[in-house]
């Protein structure tokens, strides 16, 4: 009885789990929960991780900027990566593909530009993409490490990857002194 209640169980998850991403990838924008959960090494904590981010810091942008949420690291993006898109667009894109992408990220929002290198913790979160940990991070590594040179070299920050810098284009700037 065991083994064919067993046998029932496996056949209905094989008949149901894949069918969330053998078809169309999942859009990382709009997918629930349960939804992540059919991705594999995508469980409850990691769902549960992506849709913060994404309540965080908004839509992503490319698939790549998945590693960017606590606990996805690039080896979770690999067995994710064909299984995923963003906004529509087909899930191959790469880093060097969106590269040029990020370059042409759109203008500063109306003010000033925050300077990296003197900015609060309080400051840096009116940044596009930072929120209170990645603006304590910064603060964190400006203390230890020396002022940046320049607004992409956030990227030495823990947390803070080419998405998050592409974002911050023409909102961020880095004075020369402290």
């Amino acid at each position: 009885m065991r083994h064919i209640l067993a046998a029932l169980l496996l056949s209905l998850w094989m008949a149901f789990a894949p069918a969330a991403h053998a078809g169309e990838p999942i859009d990382l924008n709009t997918a629930t929960a349960v939804e992540l959960q059919t991705l594999p090494g995508i469980g409850p904590a990691k769902a549960a991780a992506i849709i913060e981010y994404r309540a965080e810091h908004g839509p992503f942008t490319t698939v790549d900027q998945l590693t960017e949420v606590t606990g996805v690291g690039p080896a979770t993006l690999a067995n994710v990566r064909d299984l995923v898109r963003v906004d529509g667009d087909a899930t191959r894109a790469s880093s060097a593909a969106a590269a040029p992408a990020a370059s042409s990220a759109p203008a500063s929002p109306a003010g000033p530009k925050v300077d990296v290198n003197t900015a609060s913790a309080a400051t840096l979160q009116t940044l596009p993409g930072i929120g209170p940990a990645k603006a304590a991070a910064i603060v964190e590594d400006r203390a230890t490490h020396g002022p940046f040179s320049s607004c992409e070299e956030l990227t030495r920050v823990t947390g803070i990857g080419p998405a998050t810098v592409a974002r911050l284009a023409g909102s961020c700037t880095a004075s020369s002194g402290q």
